[in-house]
């Protein structure tokens, strides 16, 4: 069985040309009969907004040329407008790519989790669909599996990757419980309704959403779930709040020391954390020096990114490995399989010449009973399995590599069987 993928992502093709070869929910049904009427045995469409891909099984070995053409017909794009842009990989090296996909390091965002969901969504459509077989079965399974391990047995999906998320985790830091904190987003900029969001997403459950507009405050507030105020009273907002996130086109500080000094010994000391998140800074830095308060611009949310980035990389090495084992099994499965009709073929040899062996010594001592008889047969047939066990545990092992099998039908001298060992390999038998 041949696998081959054909596909394009982030990495080798802009927003402008992915989007041209991109299956859409709705069309993704008619897209695995299109692949279907083509011939190709199993097939599982991967569509995300950072990448497409095509996997397909065949016994027949697949051409590069033809599944791409397949794709690209579909949407009516000729070859010539994804030159260069797209990539493909064969068995082991569509096996590797698949589990480093699943793994998310493939992924822009490294290590990121929706990655493997939409993998295991795109495996469950194909299975509704009929075109996932006994090969492309397993591959996915696998993929799945070592996605799984990769994000439970490594560090490569902790901590945050954006500016939201960053600021949930230095939230955690500071309060025990987000449940319990209130949230008050000043501005209407799309970073901070991101943040707030994010926020809100992590537990946050009291929000107040504060702008000079308040209309346009009262439509954000509805948006994310909160209550609007007016901009007037945000010294008395500003007593209420837990959690602050600045995101206004100021050009000058709204947040200032004396400001949020009386804020802070209304609220009796409590944490307040600052997140300013505007260019230029909302929040007068000098705030930062107050006891209680715990301030953060932009530069300070992408720092921690770029740490928990730097931790993820370190985990890299650990993902691989578990990847190659998974590659490793998956060979084996193959391999396996590859070797079972040869093996069938070898022991239905091997049980003829006993049966001829035992005819000739029992002609030999006719005096022989029943019971005598069917020990002798049980012992030379147990005798036969014992010396064939480890070499054919060794062929299973290695018949995944090129030429093992031709090699081993030569060594045990079953060269009849070479013209058969084809089909049957293609039909797992």
């Amino acid at each position: 069985m041949h696998i081959l993928v054909v596909g394009t992502n982030h990495k080798v093709a802009p927003v402008e040309v992915r989007e041209k070869v991109a299956f859409a929910e709705e069309r993704l049904s008619e897209a695995y009969r299109h692949f279907q009427a083509q011939g190709i045995e199993e097939v599982v469409l991967l569509s995300t907004c950072n990448r497409t891909e095509v996997y397909a099984a065949s016994t027949e070995r697949l051409s590069e040329r033809k599944l791409l053409g397949g794709w690209l017909s579909f949407f009516g794009v000729t070859p010539d407008e994804l030159e260069g842009r797209y990539y493909a990989y064969r068995d082991q090296e569509a096996a590797r790519h698949l589990f480093r996909v699943a793994c998310g390091l493939d992924s822009m965002m490294l290590g990121e989790t929706q990655i493997l969901g939409q993998v295991k969504e795109a495996f469950e459509k194909a299975q509704r669909e009929g075109t996932v077989g006994t090969y492309l079965g397993e591959l996915f399974r696998r993929a799945l599996k070592v996605g799984k391990r990769a994000r439970t047995e490594t560090a490569i999906s902790k901590g945050a990757m954006s500016v939201g998320g960053a600021a949930v985790e230095l939230a955690r830091r500071i309060f025990a419980d987000l449940r319990s904190c209130t949230v008050l987003l000043v501005g209407a900029g799309k970073m901070g309704a991101d943040t707030t969001r994010a926020l809100v997403q992590a537990g946050a459950q009291s929000l107040l959403v504060c702008n000079r507009t308040y209309q346009r405050a009262e439509e954000l507030a509805k948006a994310l779930g909160g209550q609007a105020a007016p901009f007037d009273q945000l010294p008395q907002l500003l007593a209420r709040a837990d959690i602050v996130i600045a995101s206004t086109g100021a050009p000058h500080y709204i947040l200032t020391r004396p400001m949020v000094s009386e804020a802070v010994r209304r609220r009796r000391y409590r944490p307040l954390f600052l997140i300013d998140i505007a260019v230029p800074r909302n929040i007068d830095p000098e705030v930062g020096k107050l006891d209680s308060v715990f301030l953060f611009d932009i530069d300070d949310l992408e720092q921690v990114v770029q740490e928990y980035l730097e931790e993820r990389r370190k985990e890299v090495p650990k993902v691989e490995a578990l990847i190659e084992h998974e590659l490793h099994n998956f060979a084996l499965w193959l391999g396996e399989r590859k070797a079972k009709p040869f093996i069938v073929d070898l022991l239905q040899h091997a049980h003829q010449q006993v049966d001829v062996a035992l005819q000739e010594l029992f002609d030999e001592l006719p005096q022989l009973d029943e019971r005598a008889r069917q020990v002798i047969a049980a012992k030379m047939r147990a005798l036969t399995m014992r010396l064939l066990d480890k070499p054919l545990r060794r062929i299973k092992q290695l018949a995944h590599e090129d030429g093992i099998m031709e090699m081993a039908i030569r060594f045990f001298g079953l060269d009849e069987v070479a013209e058969d060992l084809s089909p049957k390999e293609a039909r797992g038998e």
